[in-house]
C-alpha cells in the first residue's frame, strides 16, 4: 500500500469517526439536553398526559356520537312513513322491534301514534324527559335523555325530527339501557390507556349506561360525596385517581375515563432515559387508535349505506302491503256496518217467528216440539246479543268521542238507576264511595262501570245476598277505581285468561248468561283511556276489579315537566301493562 493511499484510508476512517463522534455527541447532548427540560418541566409533561387522555375520549365520544348521527340518514324513510295526516298505531309497532315503545308526536307534542308498550308511565318519562326534546327542537339531528322509570330497569327514549307539511313532529323511540351497553362496551374496552383504566358512560343524573367496571355495572348511579364532587369538574383527582369527560352532543349523556393516577403519570414522574421512546410509542397508539376508529366510521358509512339500499327495497314492500292491509279495514269497517242491521235482521224473524209458532200452535205443539222452538229461540236470542257485543267491542277506538270531564260519582249513579231492577231482585246491597271526576269518553266509562257492576252481581253465591262495594283512590294524577263483590269469585290462575275475547269461566247456563265478552270490553276501553285494568279473585269468597286511569287526559297531550319524577314515585305496580 502506497503512502498516499494510507494516509488518505486513514483520512477517510478519520472523518468518519469525527462525524459518528460528533453525531454521537449530538444525540447524547440533544437527550441530555431533553431529559434536563423533562426533569425541569414535570408540570407541563403532566399536562401533557392529561391533554393526551381527554384526546382519547373525545375521539372515543366522537365515535359514539357518529353512531346515533346515522339516524339521520333514515330522515326520508321517516318523512313517508310518518309524513300523512293521519298515522296509524300498526306503523309504530311496526318500527317498535326489540325496543320498549315507539311514539309519533305532533309539533304540540300530541300523540299521533304509538305501538304496544307505551303506558301512562312511558308517559311520565317522557315528560321528564324534556332536554330529549329542547335538543331536537334546537336543530340537533338526534335527541338522548337521562334514564327514566319503566318496568324495573328504566328505559331512554331517543327522539329524532320528522320534517311533514303538518309541521316538525317528534319520533321517540324508547329502548333499555340493556340494549346499548353490551355495543358500548365493546368499544370502551377498545379505548387505549394504563392497567386499571375504567370507561364509563353515564347520562345527566349520573347513571351508568355502559361501563367496563364490573362494580359499577349499568344501572349503577354514582351518590357518594367524592364521585359527585369530581364528576362535576372536567377533569382532576380524587381518591387516587384521574377522572377526564366528555359530553356527548344531543344528549345529556358523558364519557368519563378513570385510571389511577400512579400508573397514568408514572412515565413522567422522572428523568428516565426511556420517557422519549414512551413518548413515540404514545403518539403511535393514539395515531393507530385513531386510524382505527377513522377506518371503522367509514366501514359504519359505508354499511349504513347498504342498508339504507335495503331499507328502501323494504320500504316499498312495507308501503304495498300496509295499502293492502287498510284496504282490508275498509272492508271489515263495511262488514261491521252490515252486521249492525242486515246480521240482525234474519235473527229478529227466526226469534219473531218461532215466538208466534209456540203462542198460536201450541195445542198442535208435542212437547218435544215446543222445546225445539224454545232452543231455537234461546240460540236466536244469544246469537243477537254475540252479535251486539262485537259491534260494541270493535267501536270502542272506530267510534270513540272526544275525551271531557266525567263524574263517575253521577255516572255510577246512572249505572245503578239502569240495574235497579236487579239490584232489587237480588236483594243486592251496593256501597259507592266518593268517586272523583275524570277526563274521558262518558259513554265509554259508563259501559265499563256497567259490565263491572252487573258482573258483581251475576256471578253471586248461591243463597247469599250479593255485596258490592265501589271505591275510588286518587294518587299524583292516577285514579284507582275498585268493584269488590262477595260472589262466586275465580281461581287466580284465570287472572288474565277472564280478560280475553270470549273466555267464560262458567258454562253458557241460565244462571250465568253472556258472551265472554263483557271483561274484554273493559279493558280495551281502559286502555283507550291510557289505563289498565287488572283482577284478583278467590273461588267462594268473591271478586276484585282495580281500573287505574289518568285523572287528567285532554286529547293525550304530552305535558313536558320542567323537573324529572322521583323514580320511587313513578313507578307503577308489578303487573302485565297492556296498551
Amino acid at each position: 500500500m502506497s503512502p498516499v493511499v494510507g494516509r488518505s484510508s486513514t483520512n477517510r476512517r478519520g472523518t468518519t469517526t469525527l462525524i459518528g463522534v460528533a453525531t454521537a455527541l449530538v444525540v447524547v447532548g440533544l437527550l441530555a439536553v431533553f431529559a434536563f427540560e423533562l426533569a425541569d418541566t414535570q408540570a407541563k409533561s403532566k399536562d401533557d398526559v392529561r391533554s393526551r387522555v381527554h384526546e382519547r375520549a373525545t375521539l372515543a365520544a366522537a365515535l359514539i356520537e357518529s353512531l346515533f348521527e346515522s339516524s339521520a340518514q333514515q330522515a326520508p324513510r321517516n318523512a313517508r312513513r310518518y309524513g300523512g295526516r293521519a298515522v296509524p298505531d300498526r306503523v309504530a309497532e311496526r318500527d317498535r322491534r326489540t325496543s320498549a315503545y315507539v311514539v309519533l308526536l305532533d309539533p304540540s307534542l300530541r300523540v299521533l301514534a304509538r305501538s304496544q308498550g307505551f303506558t301512562s308511565q312511558a308517559r311520565r318519562g317522557l315528560a321528564a324527559s324534556a332536554a330529549t326534546v329542547r335538543m331536537v327542537r334546537a336543530g340537533r339531528p338526534y335527541g338522548l335523555g337521562d334514564v327514566v322509570p319503566y318496568g324495573r330497569t328504566g328505559v331512554i327514549n331517543f327522539a329524532v325530527p320528522v320534517r311533514t307539511r303538518y309541521g316538525t313532529r317528534l319520533l321517540v323511540t324508547g329502548f333499555p339501557p340493556s340494549a346499548l351497553s353490551q355495543f358500548i362496551v365493546r368499544e370502551l374496552r377498545r379505548i387505549p390507556g394504563v392497567r386499571g383504566r375504567q370507561s364509563y358512560l353515564i347520562d345527566g343524573r349520573r347513571r351508568v349506561i355502559a361501563s367496563t367496571n364490573p362494580a359499577r355495572p349499568t344501572g349503577y348511579v354514582f351518590r357518594r360525596p367524592a364521585q359527585v364532587r369530581a364528576l362535576a369538574r372536567p377533569s382532576g383527582e380524587t381518591n387516587g385517581r384521574y377522572y377526564d369527560q366528555v359530553p356527548l352532543a344531543g344528549s345529556t349523556w358523558r364519557l368519563v375515563l378513570a385510571a389511577p393516577e400512579k400508573a397514568l403519570f408514572a412515565n413522567v414522574s422522572g428523568l428516565r432515559k426511556w420517557v422519549p421512546w414512551a413518548i413515540f410509542a404514545a403518539f403511535a397508539a393514539v395515531t393507530a387508535a385513531a386510524f382505527v376508529l377513522a377506518r371503522r366510521m367509514l366501514r359504519s358509512a359505508a354499511e349504513a349505506r347498504r342498508a339504507g339500499a335495503l331499507l328502501a327495497v323494504t320500504n316499498r314492500e312495507l308501503a304495498r302491503r300496509a295499502a293492502e292491509l287498510a284496504r282490508s279495514n275498509d272492508e271489515l269497517d263495511q262488514f261491521a256496518s252490515i252486521a249492525s242491521h242486515d246480521l240482525q235482521e234474519p235473527l229478529r224473524k227466526v226469534r219473531t217467528f218461532t215466538q208466534r209458532l209456540t203462542v198460536m200452535e201450541a195445542e198442535q205443539l208435542s212437547e218435544k216440539g215446543r222445546d225445539y222452538l224454545e232452543r231455537t229461540n234461546a240460540a236466536a236470542e244469544r246469537m243477537q246479543r254475540l252479535i251486539e257485543d262485537l259491534l260494541r267491542f270493535s267501536r270502542v277506538a272506530t267510534q270513540a268521542r272526544p275525551f271531557a270531564p266525567v263524574d263517575l260519582g253521577g255516572l255510577t249513579a246512572g249505572v245503578l238507576e239502569d240495574l235497579s231492577e236487579s239490584v232489587a231482585r237480588y236483594d243486592a246491597d251496593v256501597h259507592v264511595g266518593p268517586l272523583p271526576t275524570v277526563s274521558g269518553d262518558a259513554v265509554q266509562l259508563r259501559q265499563l262501570m256497567q259490565n263491572l257492576i252487573s258482573n258483581a252481581l251475576k256471578f253471586r253465591r248461591e243463597g247469599v245476598p250479593p255485596v258490592v262495594r265501589v271505591d275510588a283512590q286518587v294518587e299524583d294524577d292516577t285514579v284507582v277505581l275498585t268493584v269488590e263483590d262477595n260472589g262466586v269469585g275465580f281461581d287466580p290462575q284465570y287472572e288474565e285468561r277472564i280478560f280475553r275475547v270470549f273466555e267464560r269461566l262458567h258454562g253458557r247456563s241460565s244462571q250465568y248468561p253472556g258472551t265472554g265478552i263483557g271483561l274484554a270490553l273493559c279493558r280495551k276501553i281502559a286502555e283507550r283511556h291510557g289505563g289498565r285494568i287488572r283482577g284478583e279473585g278467590r273461588p267462594g269468597e268473591g271478586a276484585r276489579f282495580v281500573v287505574t286511569l289518568p285523572l287528567h287526559q285532554e286529547h293525550e297531550t304530552i305535558v313536558l315537566a320542567d323537573r324529572p319524577h322521583d323514580e320511587d314515585r313513578t313507578r307503577l305496580p308489578e303487573g302485565p301493562v297492556h296498551a
